[in-house]
């Protein structure tokens, strides 16, 4: 599933070419897709005609600003892809699913192989209603998106953002504090923390030096930062190189470019390597499911 850095990658791409355009027509070929809504036509109502203010992002969600105040948000799911087109003459490829034409010319193409993802026009609140946001959240100092929340209630309850919230470590410790819940369950759980999945989940706890099954309130002080400045050095550096791109291949860029990050992995994907640091072998382990990769020597 795309996450964090890979949407940040797509919203940055879309920004600089969307951004200012009408949307023309939206055509839906598959309604599951667009299930919030009563049917496809009231979908289509929502956006045609309207011109595109604004592409931002939170957590894994593409959060779309509208000239009428309301926001489309855009979720991947496991495969889903928005692939930008000169016309209509370009060839779709398989599994189209949503085509956004704009009146300045061009196309951005939904495309969903395994129909995870879902598209949605979300209302601008009725003046004097007020957004509750999430608790985490709110410890924020910082950043944009917290006011995003309260834009779009569907996502309100979404915890922190590690790009588009500011919080500190000693907020961030807070957070952490008298639980005992594993760190990769914490760090994975969308209504702590928006937009870390399995692959950085392992790759921020190695450079971090902590093991996925430590209670998050046993850490000390030094390993609370570490673990905080370890999210941030994670996530800038997967986004500077365009995400990560696993074997299938199902993750690209609106202009089809594959992510590069996965050339820097240190533990995803690696069981049976050795490691960078120490050159024990990575293990690999599941957990509720998922698939767990880590170094028992580098990893306490």
């Amino acid at each position: 599933m795309p996450e964090l850095p890979e949407v940040e990658t797509v919203r940055a791409a879309l920004s600089r070419d969307i951004a200012g355009k009408k949307i023309k027509s939206v055509t839906v070929t598959n309604g599951k897709l667009t299930k919030r809504h009563k049917n496809v036509k009231d979908f289509r109502a929502l956006l045609e005609g309207h011109t595109i203010k604004t592409v931002g992002r939170l957590g894994k969600n593409l959060v779309i600003g509208l000239d009428s105040g309301n926001h489309l948000v855009i979720h991947l799911g496991m495969s889903g892809q928005l692939l930008r087109a000169r016309g209509t003459k370009d060839v779709k490829p398989k599994h189209t699913h949503v085509v956004f034409v704009f009146n300045q010319g061009g196309e951005l193409r939904y495309v969903d192989p395994r129909m995870f993802g879902e598209l949605y026009v979300s209302e601008a609140p009725k003046e004097g209603v007020k957004v509750e946001v999430s608790p985490y959240a709110k410890l924020a100092v910082g950043g944009d998106g917290v006011a995003l929340r309260a834009k779009v209630p569907e996502l309100a309850d979404l915890g922190i953002d590690p790009v588009e919230d500011v919080v500190g470590w000693d907020r961030f410790a807070a957070i952490l504090r008298d639980r005992a819940t594993p760190l990769k369950a914490l760090l994975t759980d969308q209504h702590i923390i928006a937009g870390i999945g399995n692959i950085y989940a392992d790759e921020i706890l190695y450079t971090a030096g902590l093991r996925y099954d430590r209670p998050s309130g046993s850490l000390s002080t030094i390993e609370v930062r570490r673990l905080h400045r370890s999210i941030g050095e994670v996530l800038a550096e997967a986004i500077k190189h365009g995400g990560t791109t696993l074997a299938d291949e199902q993750f690209v860029d609106p202009d089809g470019h594959k992510g590069g990050y996965q050339a820097f992995l240190h533990v995803y994907g690696r069981e049976g390597e050795a490691c960078h640091r120490c050159r024990n072998i990575i293990k690999k382990v599941t957990v509720r499911g998922r698939a767990t990769y880590f170094c028992e020597n580098c990893q306490g």
